[in-house]
């Protein structure tokens, strides 16, 4: 059964829905649900929209796909027969802000995930000026991410991370086929599932960020972030039971993480 979440506290000027400098070069129209409606909706092709207070999105390249979303940040996917695929909830922002002119940002997750194959369990998002692509990578499938440019380590909340980039030429894009950069954190380890195949935690993503310019990797202006499910050339299935996105918070930067960065 699905948990009802509580109201994700963020500014609604903060959000990209009604700003033109933010739309998509390219993709599917916006389906947007009022608030106040709960029921699931189940998508199987690419399609962005706003369903009981969270963004959802699902993009694919090709393949078979199945997209549930669900009240609060909740929903569920399953994947085969796809090159790629991604499955995410969360906010768009109007790209004029950094992350540091916002709120602190925070995920509390719960997700039943069975990947088969290469997939990743993440905090995903994009920047624009410059446009950055970024993953914090707290679970995965058969292969761990990225085999990139390491920049360094970061403890943050007990947990360790490896911090990467990488360079993605002529790729898709929130602006079309782009060359533009990756920003990387893996967990060095996969979390301790707490029963079955469930995995419950969470990311302190404005962190992350800090540990990031730490190692001399700075972000642009806010477009997205959501908690994502991708899978590539896999099938899998994961049920987000729980995605608490908090945007809440006068920002100030961490002084509780340790950053090691490689020379």
């Amino acid at each position: 059964m699905k948990h009802i979440m509580k109201t994700i506290a963020v500014s609604a000027a903060l959000l990209c829905m009604a700003t033109a400098g933010c739309s998509q070069t390219a993709g599917p129209a916006d389906t947007t649900v009022s608030a106040e409606a709960v029921q699931d909706l189940v998508l199987t092709e690419n399609k962005i929209g706003t369903h009981d207070g969270y963004g959802y999105e699902l993009w694919k390249d090709k393949g078979d796909t199945s997209f549930t979303v669900s009240s609060g940040g909740t929903f569920s996917c399953e994947w085969s027969n796809i090159n790629n695929a991604l499955f995410r909830r969360g906010q768009k922002f109007d790209c004029t802000k950094t992350y540091k002119e916002m709120e602190k940002m925070s995920v509390e997750y719960g997700v039943d995930y069975s990947p088969d194959g290469n997939s990743y369990m993440c905090v995903y998002g994009w920047t624009r000026d410059p446009l950055i692509e970024f993953y914090i990578v707290d679970s995965w499938g058969s292969w761990r991410p990225p085999g990139g440019t390491a920049y360094g380590t970061a403890i943050i909340d007990g947990t360790a991370y490896d911090i990467y980039k990488t360079l993605r030429v002529n790729q898709p894009s929130i602006d079309g086929t782009k060359t533009f950069t990756q920003f990387w954190s893996v967990r060095k380890t996969k979390p301790e599932p707490v029963e079955g195949n469930k995995l419950e935690g969470t990311i302190n993503i404005s962190k992350h960020f800090d540990a990031w310019e730490q190692c001399g990797l700075e972000m642009g202006k806010m477009y997205e972030v959501a908690l994502t499910i991708e899978g590539y050339q896999s099938s899998g299935k994961a049920d987000v039971y729980k995605n608490d996105l908090k945007i809440e918070g006068e920002y100030a930067p961490a002084d509780d993480i340790k950053v090691t960065v490689i020379p």
